[in-house]
Formats: C-alpha cells, sequence, structure tokens
C-alpha cells in the first residue's frame, strides 16, 4: 500500500495558457493560490483505492469543522487542520479511520519521509493501538518522484482530471461553497481513478526500488 498527500486547488486553470503575442501568459497569482485542500491519497497493488483523507484548511473545533464537515458527502474522511497541512495529529486519524479497516492481511505501507508519517508516535499507532498487520516502510529522501507508485503514475493523471473536471464545473461564490465544489470533485476524479492505473503505477515503480 502507498498513500501520500498532494494540495488540490478550487481554481485549477490549465497549466499553459494561449496569449497574443507580446501579451502575458502566465496564470493569474489569485486562481494559483485559491481555496485549497490537501489530499491523502492510498492505492493498494492489486489495484484498489481506500477512501481519500481530505484534510480542510480551518481551526479545528471551529465553524468549519462542526457545521460544515457534518454536511459533506460521502466517500472520504474530512478532518480540519489550521493549514490544510499534514501533522501529527492528521496522520493519527489516517491511521485509526481509514488504514485500521483497509489492511487485509500482512502490509507494507509504503510512505516517504515527512516525519509524521515515520514518527514513533506513527509506529506505536500501528503496531499496540491498532495491532494491525501493516508494517511502515520509508523511501529514501528524494526518491519518491520514481519510487513512490502514486508519483510515478497516479498523482499527475489525478490532478490532470481534477483540471478536466474544474473546467465544466458552474462557478460558485463564498468559500464554503467552493470548499464543497473542491470536495465534490475530489471523490468524483478519485471515483475514476482507474484499478489497472494503479497496477501499473507499481509495476513502473518497483524496479526502482529494486535498484536503489
Amino acid at each position: 500500500c502507498n498513500t501520500d498527500e498532494t494540495p488540490v486547488y478550487y481554481d485549477m486553470p490549465p497549466t499553459k495558457t494561449l496569449s497574443e503575442r507580446g501579451n502575458s501568459a502566465r496564470v493569474k497569482e489569485a486562481q494559483k493560490h485559491s481555496e485549497r485542500v490537501s489530499v491523502l491519497l492510498s492505492i493498494r497493488a492489486d489495484g484498489e483505492k481506500l477512501p481519500p483523507l481530505i484534510i480542510v484548511k480551518g481551526t479545528p473545533g471551529g465553524t468549519i469543522d462542526y457545521d460544515e464537515l457534518p454536511t459533506y458527502p460521502p466517500g472520504a474522511v474530512y478532518v480540519v487542520q489550521k493549514h490544510a497541512y499534514m501533522d501529527h495529529d492528521v496522520w493519527a486519524i489516517y491511521l485509526r479511520e481509514i488504514l485500521k479497516f483497509e489492511v487485509q492481511g500482512p502490509t507494507v505501507l509504503v510512505v516517504d519521509n515527512l516525519h509524521a508519517h515515520v514518527s514513533d508516535r506513527a509506529k506505536t499507532i500501528m503496531e499496540v493501538e491498532l495491532n494491525c498487520s501493516a508494517t511502515l516502510a520509508q523511501l529514501p529522501a528524494n526518491s519518491t518522484s520514481f519510487v513512490q507508485p502514486l508519483d510515478v503514475d497516479t498523482m499527475g493523471p489525478f490532478k490532470s482530471m481534477c483540471r478536466k473536471e474544474w473546467l465544466y464545473e458552474e462557478r460558485v461564490q463564498t468559500a464554503a461553497e467552493k470548499r464543497l465544489k473542491l470536495i465534490q470533485r475530489v471523490i468524483k476524479v478519485w471515483g475514476m481513478v482507474s484499478s489497472s492505473m494503479i497496477v501499473r503505477s507499481f509495476e513502473k515503480a518497483l524496479p526502482n526500488v529494486v535498484q536503489l
């Protein structure tokens, strides 16, 4: 099993734009840094996907946590974090609310070297609290682009499909509406990621692991 997080924005304009000669083709800064969530994606070598963990920017215990989260659609696990980042508490939620219920027999959980992923706290939760049969395997620094299955051939297509969905969506105005629209997009696109793509990601990455 391989898991990692990636940012997804409400506004996802094309990475390249056309412009008249002499005019700038840059994407506006406001569009590049619009409403954002972080999405923790998890895939298995047999082609299965785990439910995504969607990290929403906000104050834990605040309005978004109490008023919005209960209204979000099924198909994902949600958590509020001050900066929509992965931290030790968010990772613990992933282990307890997603991984615990998805491990089927001996499993290797492949992660990057983010401290929250590989801390003693994380190992204790897995080995003692959850008593699950998953073992953490930390990838070497600066190697994820070619040995992490998600990076090799899943994250890129996922982000590309999110961008295409954005092009056809009806625009909304309020921050709450944007958060909901963004979450709906993530769930829809994650459902579109095929098992064959996931299997191919592992097939491409594993030979590179052997060469390390």
